[in-house]
């Protein structure tokens, strides 16, 4: 029952973002947004650790599958839709891209990033999308697996 675990830390991690989204309301900081795709982005990678794990234990799937990104959109497509699915694979990109840009400022409700000699612009209201879908990410897999 290792995805239990993954499964609780992905509502832990996802609470503590929202959390710092409310706080950023109350006090717009940069490292508010930044805290909110970091701790997103780690409750995105524990559910999509514990889906797959879930379906490896209910024998689901045999072979152990290199790729756990293209397990998970397998998996994910049973009870996600693709706008759902696909928001949780963008909050690891962004979150990967933040990591590796040379340059990040806040402008309003904006984050601006510089990757690959691009500036690139992600809004708080779109970072609130990435939240919300990780939200149903975490609400389906309990609901689906009687969690």
């Amino acid at each position: 029952m290792d995805y239990m675990v993954d499964f609780m830390d992905a509502k832990y991690h996802l609470a503590v973002a929202e959390r710092m989204m409310a706080g950023y309301e109350e006090y717009p900081e940069k490292r508010f947004l930044v805290g909110v795709i970091n701790e997103g982005a780690r409750a995105a990678a524990k559910i999509v650790l514990a889906m797959t794990k879930y379906e490896n234990f209910q024998g689901n799937r045999k072979q152990i599958i290199d790729n756990r990104m293209d397990y998970f959109l397998e998996v994910a497509s049973k009870c996600l839709d693709s706008v759902t699915i696909e928001n949780i694979v963008k909050i690891l990109e962004v979150e990967k891209a933040q990591k590796v840009s040379p340059v990040e400022f806040a402008s309003g409700d904006k984050l601006i990033f510089l990757i690959d000699g691009k500036y690139r612009i992600l809004t708080i209201s779109r970072i609130g999308e990435f939240l919300k879908s990780v939200r149903d990410g975490i609400d389906c897999f309990s609901k689906y697996r009687h969690i």
